[in-house]
């Protein structure tokens, strides 16, 4: 009887063993499909993730894929309204006539023989070429602001340089292009805002320097920084943003798509109110109407820094704290309104774009 007991007993044992081991290979295997699923969904969103970089890259890369690079020169289109024009190779006396486009040509490997002076210009060279350059050796001063209307045309002809190197802006241009013609002086026109033209004029510049090397270890890295930051935006909301240019004679002006901060708005998925304003599409700036401001009510109010934070909130507390319209916005009510670092968003950065656009996204998206 004990033994009949004992054996009832073992072939119970053993029943419940094999149950269990069943029961402990079901779930090991259903570990392995989740852990496989896991794995091929998370190299699928890789897949798209790497995808979207790769598009938002090319799209960038659009207007500078169009510079053509030969052995001895460079063709491209500047901002003349010229269908093309070609610029030699490695030219030995340059004038810049404006400040931002001179620290971009340091930064694709060329030298300056004459440029901009006055304390906004020599802030921004020492910002981001580490000195004054104007106190370099040789150096020509050819005026003391980007304003045409300042310069001293016949005296800057008469530097003799290979090529001139302006802004469509503030009549550079306009005012320089018929006396360096005449002189038989090549002049570029610039006009850039956003990514996608300092890319194309930084391959410009570092093929006329013939320093194509710093492509990659420049130009390249910040487009790589730019795309990190905006494939990680968040989709499902686009906030209504603002942006104004605190000036000082009380006059200020509210930034759209064609300026540098208009761009990135744009570009990180925000929406610009100001575009909505600008009828033709190619205004600059607008005035700042306080009441169609507030029929818009932007979610946040970007303050762009002509010279230092401190001066433009004095602006803003001067200008706008005791309008009751202000006070009612939203982006006020709530916190929402930033002064945005002027080495970022009112020079451009050219280098730093990658920490402009992270800065703005922050701003736009976490804060």
């Amino acid at each position: 009887m004990k033994i009949k007991v004992l054996s009832v007993l073992i072939a119970g044992i053993m029943l419940l063993s094999a149950v269990a081991c069943g029961q402990k290979t079901d779930v090991d295997s259903t570990s392995s499909v989740s852990i496989s699923e896991n794995l091929e969904s998370k190299t699928e969103s890789d897949k798209d993730k790497n995808d979207e970089i790769t598009n938002i890259r090319n799209s960038y890369m659009d207007a500078a894929d169009k510079v053509v690079v030969d052995e001895n020169s460079v063709t491209f289109t500047d901002d003349s309204g010229r269908e093309s024009i070609t610029i030699n190779k490695n030219p030995k006396k340059v004038a810049i006539l404006y400040a931002s486009h001179t620290c971009l040509w340091y930064e694709a490997g060329g030298v300056a023989n004459g440029v901009i002076g006055g304390k906004s210009a020599i802030e921004l060279y020492n910002e981001q070429i580490g000195r004054d350059i104007t106190q370099d050796a040789g150096m020509e001063v050819l005026a003391t602001s980007s304003s045409a209307k300042t310069w001293k045309i016949e005296n800057i002809i008469a530097t003799k340089p290979d090529i001139i190197i302006c802004s469509t802006a503030m009549s550079g241009y306009k005012t320089i292009k018929d006396a360096a013609e005449n002189a038989n002086i090549p002049v570029i026109a610039v006009k850039y805002s956003g990514l996608s033209d300092y890319l194309k004029w930084f391959k410009v510049f570092c093929n006329i320097n013939s320093k194509p090397e710093l492509w990659d270890t420049v130009a390249n890295k910040t487009l790589d920084k730019v795309a990190e930051t905006i494939v990680n935006i968040p989709t499902y909301k686009s906030p209504k943003v603002v942006s104004l240019l605190a000036s000082t004679d009380g006059k200020s002006k509210v930034n759209c798509k064609s300026t540098d901060m208009g761009a990135l708005i744009s570009e990180l998925k925000a929406t610009n109110i100001a575009d909505k304003w600008d009828k033709t599409g190619k205004a600059t700036r607008l005035d700042l109407n306080m009441e169609a401001l507030y029929a818009e009510n932007p979610d946040i109010i970007l303050i762009q820094c002509i010279s230092s934070e401190d001066l433009a909130k004095e602006i803003v507390e001067r200008d706008f704290s005791s309008n009751p319209v202000w006070k009612e916005l939203q982006a006020v009510k709530n916190n929402k309104v930033y002064f945005m670092p002027n080495n970022l968003f009112h020079h451009r950065p050219n280098g730093k774009y990658g920490e402009a656009y992270a800065y703005m996204a922050d701003v736009l998206y976490n804060k």
